[in-house]
């Protein structure tokens, strides 16, 4: 696992965070996982915070920081030698999953592939994920999927509607769309919908009353709680 791949990818090009617990669910649903290592330069100060989220997960945290303080990224290296070592001294592994975008490692899935029988399956994230390492693998996985998406657009809508004492739709879309890095509207327009389509949020139209104004109509959202709550369908 290249966490920074994972970690700064994500983060860059759609303002989202490593979800952890949801990967590990879908690999063991998938797969009889022996070992899940993780690799980054923690030095930084937004992954050294991220050893707190993967030690619920994982022990085999490996920090790749240049000992002598020069400024070159060791990563990939530190990460390729782990790989052919696992693979020269674990012949009874049958399949070997490694999360990275770069196509730096699509010579050792070749390796894998090829000389050793091994299947490979390469997560990767939209938009910094090497075609040719795609194409090596056995099969790939890119994320994050439109649920991951949706899920983090759920969360800032429901912050707004939390916050703002009259709440509507265009102000909603607005609002989240400053907070998302790399969203589009369509895709914030899309999870809003989903949410009234599905009963959390309903739309209201009310008298708003202004003092010398005459009475207009305006269109608000209101919020389930209830539901939202007993859904699950944001933490907390």
């Amino acid at each position: 696992m290249d966490y920074e791949h994972w970690y700064i990818s994500l983060k860059n090009n759609f303002g989202l965070q490593p979800n952890i617990k949801g990967w590990f669910e879908e690999l063991n649903t998938k797969f009889n996982l022996i070992e899940v290592s993780f690799f980054a330069d923690f030095s930084h100060k937004s992954l050294s915070d991220e050893i707190r989220r993967i030690r619920l997960y994982s022990n085999k945290i490996i920090d790749t920081r240049n000992p002598y303080g020069v400024k070159k990224d060791f990563t990939d290296f530190i990460l390729l030698d782990n790989i052919y070592q696992k693979a020269l001294s674990s012949d009874d592994i049958k399949v070997f999953i490694l999360f990275s975008g770069d196509g730096h490692f699509s010579s050792v899935t070749s390796f894998l592939k090829n000389f050793y029988h091994k299947e490979v399956v390469i997560y990767g994230i939209r938009d910094s994920f090497s075609k040719s390492l795609q194409e090596t693998a056995s099969y790939s996985v890119t994320l994050p999927t439109e649920q991951d998406i949706h899920g983090s657009f759920y969360r800032l809508i429901f912050e707004y509607l939390k916050e703002s004492p009259s709440p509507n739709f265009n102000d909603a879309i607005t609002n989240v769309m400053k907070k998302s890095r790399g969203a589009t509207k369509q895709q914030i327009t899309a999870s809003l919908k989903k949410l009234i389509e599905s009963d959390y949020i309903s739309e209201r139209t009310l008298n708003v009353r202004s003092r010398g104004v005459m009475p207009k109509k305006q269109l608000n959202l209101f919020v389930d709680w209830d539901k939202v709550q007993k859904s699950g369908i944001i933490e907390g």
